[in-house]
């Protein structure tokens, strides 16, 4: 069961907040740096699968970034779940892969 657009729960609100002028890499969202990539996305993954889930925010993936936000790959469900559950997801390092999130129209009137 997800919350009513009025009311986020903490990892929703962690995810959503510095995505104000989104797009951004996940690894945008570090919390800090003693935040291990296995806490982050423990902690911010379930949000982050809330708010796509709810249709407030797009995830997609990136060979490369900066990158237009179009040519990204869409991610969602199973796969969404399965790609940000990674600490991988979270790194700094340059990969292979980059996940962004972009908040949509309807969760900028959650800010």
């Amino acid at each position: 069961m997800y919350m009513t657009d009025e009311w986020l729960d903490p990892a929703e609100v962690l995810v959503l907040q510095p995505l104000e002028d989104s797009p951004l890499p996940l690894r945008e969202l570090r919390l800090s740096d003693e935040t291990t990539l296995r806490e982050l996305a423990g902690l911010l993954a379930p949000g982050l699968i809330s708010l796509e889930a709810r249709g407030l925010v797009e995830v997609r993936r990136f060979r490369h970034w900066p990158a237009q936000w179009d040519d990204g790959v869409p991610l969602t469900g199973d796969d969404l779940a399965r790609e940000c559950g990674r600490p991988e997801a979270w790194s700094d390092e340059p990969g292979e892969t980059v996940f962004a999130a972009h908040i949509t129209r309807a969760g900028h009137r959650l800010l």
